[in-house]
């Protein structure tokens, strides 16, 4: 099995039913409410109040925009992309409405909508570099590596300082197992934008899939010390503290990020994957302990926690019993 998607499909059964892309994962693009920031940044939207506008005077192009970028900002982005739509009848060329409509698209997962309004840009400004990583993400979105590897290339073509497109494309190496090309992507990521802790955390992972896993633990203390606390980042330390045995600090790690049950459930699939059968029942059982409402969640892996345990001879049972009374 793939590594990636090995580990991606670990990350889903450790934390939640939720499902996602592969670019989502263990690996951050950016805080969220700092890409929101950036993409309107980028696009020209101001992230500061809007003015009001004259609704009975006749809309310009540009009252389009700033009503749409208002409802941007609101979360309301059905209504933000009628107005940037608006905007564009009136002025088809419009690259900052085209470049807004596009990371709508994005975050509404209408990938191909979005590649192609980040496409459009380029009739327009072959320049553009952010419209080039528009269409990488847009095809990462679409497991589409190699097509957005390029894009995320000729981004940095066009402006170096692009720290999100070296980011992405540590994301990529990532993907195919080259985790040493991946590590020192990150690293000139961190060179243009230090101490960020989205960066932090996948420079954590490449190291956690390169089998590195007292770097990978530094890096994750560093990344939550940078970020102030992040769900994914906690987990993603519990998972490399398990690695190196250090399963008391994982448990912390866990809860750091999650309730108490999850974190026994977590760190149970740990002891799971590492053929600690004995001792991953007894992390699922207080996982049912401590919150019923997951029974369910933790039932399922108690029971092949307990079936995976049955089949070792039964003198080795015993040992384990006495060896692991509890989880932690």
């Amino acid at each position: 099995m793939n590594k990636i998607w090995m580990f991606s499909l670990i990350g889903l059964f450790l934390v939640s039913n939720a499902c996602g892309t592969k670019e989502q994962s263990n690996f951050s693009v950016q805080d969220e409410h700092y890409q929101q920031i950036l993409d309107r940044q980028k696009a020209g939207v101001d992230t500061k109040v809007q003015p009001e506008i004259d609704l009975t005077a006749e809309m310009t192009r540009s009252d389009y925009e700033k009503l749409g970028d208002a409802h941007f900002q609101q979360g309301n982005f059905q209504t933000a992309k009628e107005q940037y739509e608006k905007a564009l009848n009136l002025e088809p060329g419009r690259i900052s409405a085209h470049y807004k409509l596009a990371v709508i698209y994005l975050e509404k997962g209408s990938s191909q909508e979005a590649y192609n309004h980040f496409h459009e840009i380029l009739d327009y400004d072959l320049n553009f570099a952010a419209a080039y990583e528009g269409m990488g993400r847009a095809l990462l979105k679409m497991e589409k590596d190699v097509e957005a590897e390029r894009e995320f290339q000729a981004a940095l073509l066009y402006d170096s300082g692009l720290w999100t497109s070296t980011n992405y494309l540590g994301i990529v190496a990532d993907r195919r197992n080259a985790h040493k090309d991946a590590i020192n992507m990150y690293h000139v990521a961190l060179a243009q934008e230090a101490n960020n802790s989205a960066i932090l955390n996948n420079l954590g992972m490449a190291y956690y899939l390169d089998q590195q896993y007292g770097n990978a633990v530094r890096t994750f203390q560093q990344a939550l010390q940078a970020g102030g606390g992040n769900k994914k980042i906690a987990n993603n330390l519990g998972l490399a503290l398990t690695k190196l045995g250090d399963y008391d600090l994982a448990y912390d790690a866990y809860a750091r990020g999650m309730d108490p049950a999850k974190a026994y459930n977590n760190l149970g699939v740990a002891f799971l994957d590492e053929g600690q059968f004995a001792r991953a029942s007894r992390c699922f059982e207080k996982a049912i302990e401590v919150q019923p409402t997951f029974y369910e969640k933790a039932k399922e892996n108690l029971t092949v926690s307990n079936r995976m345990f049955q089949r070792l001879p039964m003198i080795q049972q015993e040992t384990l019993i006495r060896q692991y009374p509890t989880c932690l």
